[in-house]
């Protein structure tokens, strides 16, 4: 039900004048209905002139650049992975050594008689024992100037457990394994330490004095002999009281131990 606008009568359908005040019905509500579609018109440009500013502020990404920057996070990610197994190889080729490859790094040894690269197939302890780089050196040279057998041959007898034939004496070495990253196997070398007890004989009844020729004449203290010594031949400088003269011995890495009998010139 209508109402006057003017003074709130209320109105049949139809009417054109108000019966209360007379006041225009339809020219009134014709302006209100006006008003109400103004605001909705407003109320839409309002909206769409908010949506076309979001749309503004918010610009699209082309689908192109989306594509692109997909590509490129898959280049990334497949050379880190290239990275991490090329790390990963270099690592297992530097710290893993297969039985051939053991077996070819002492053929090499012997064949350039290097010392060095020989007492690398050992373990660490093995490597640690004081002068045992002399004694690796003298394996070589002793094994490459005697050996009967083939010096191509060398590390294949030595890793399948034979002994080297024709040498000063014959070498005890052993072949163990350990595993490395928790997969791989790696092979080395071991050997026994031979202790040397000093047999003084010179009647002299002073003190024993030991130098190893081999290395510079430094002092060998009496734990360092018994201690034992890495397979190999060492020469010494011994004083005892006013008797001087040079001894050797000659290891073999079977732990037994070595008597270095004392004795003077009479």
């Amino acid at each position: 039900m209508k109402h006057c606008t003017n003074c709130g009568y209320e109105l049949k359908a139809g009417v054109k004048f108000c019966p209360s005040c007379g006041h225009a019905v339809n020219a009134d509500n014709e302006g209100e209905t006006d008003h109400k579609v103004e605001k909705v018109v407003n109320h839409q440009t309002d909206t769409e002139e908010k949506v076309h500013s979001e749309e503004q502020a918010t610009p699209r990404v082309p689908a192109r650049s989306q594509d692109k920057s997909r590509n490129n996070t898959i280049v990334i990610a497949a050379l880190l992975v290239l990275v991490v197994l090329a790390g990963f190889l270099f690592m297992k080729k530097q710290v893993v050594v297969s039985r051939d490859q053991l077996a070819s790094n002492i053929t090499k040894a012997v064949q350039n008689q290097d010392g060095k690269l020989f007492l690398k197939q050992f373990s660490k302890d093995d490597q640690n024992l004081k002068f045992s780089d002399i004694g690796a050196k003298s394996v070589v040279k002793d094994i490459h100037n005697h050996s009967r057998d083939s010096l191509g041959e060398t590390g294949r007898i030595i890793v399948d457990g034979q002994r080297v034939t024709g040498t000063k004496v014959k070498y005890d070495f052993s072949v163990e394994s350990k595993k490395v990253m928790g997969m791989f196997t790696s092979y080395y070398l071991t050997t026994r330490r031979t202790p040397v007890r000093v047999l003084d004989y010179t009647g002299s009844g002073g003190p024993v004095t030991i130098k190893l020729k081999d290395a510079d004449n430094q002092r060998v203290s009496k734990q360092q002999l018994s201690s034992g010594f890495f397979p190999g031949k060492y020469t010494f400088d011994v004083r005892s009281g006013d008797t001087q003269g040079d001894y050797w011995i000659w290891a073999a890495g079977d732990g037994e131990t070595i008597d270095l009998t004392l004795t003077s010139d009479d």
